[in-house]
């Protein structure tokens, strides 16, 4: 059962309509600024316009899908795939009204999935597939006060049922 999380349309249709006149705001006050501006103010308004374009890229390209055995996030310009199996703990981040959901896999490794790109709703239903996967859903969090804490600790779980 593959199960796939996109932006919403009226995500994407904001984050077109808003972000998009931005950049080119950005870059246009950039590239007129060359002549009368310091040419550092120029090229950071240049880079701003950039970044806020591969930002808004990646708002509307980005999917998430979560089967039994890895979870893939991917967008215009890539993927990355987490094995279910690696992953060791989920937390709970942001701030300002966004809410990210990090996923720490392997050795010092995380994917990072803000509320920004995908609905708060389906961020919590993927925390729960992760859980449901790994075979822990019934099972209380670790912490115990997991919700409170931020983070839920992938293998202190498993070791508590016993599947370790």
């Amino acid at each position: 059962m593959v199960k796939c999380y996109h932006p919403s349309l009226a995500s994407r249709f904001l984050t077109l309509s808003v972000g998009l006149p931005g950049a080119v705001l950005f870059v246009w006050a950039g590239v007129k600024g060359v002549s009368q501006a310091p040419v550092f103010v120029a090229c950071a308004l240049i880079a701003l316009g950039i970044v806020l374009a591969i930002k808004i890229l990646f708002d509307l390209t980005l999917c998430v899908e979560i089967d039994a055995h890895s979870i893939t996030r991917s967008w215009l310009f890539g993927r990355r795939v987490v094995p279910i199996n690696e992953i060791h703990r989920l937390s709970w981040g942001g701030s300002r009204g966004v809410l990210v959901l990090i996923i720490h896999y392997g050795a010092k490794r995380t994917i990072q999935i803000p509320s920004s790109s995908i609905a708060k709703g389906e961020l919590r239903a993927l925390h729960d597939g992760v859980l449901t996967a790994l075979g822990l859903e019934g099972i209380p969090l670790r912490p115990r006060f997991a919700e409170y804490v931020g983070y839920v600790d992938i293998d202190e779980m498993l070791k508590m049922k016993g599947l370790t």
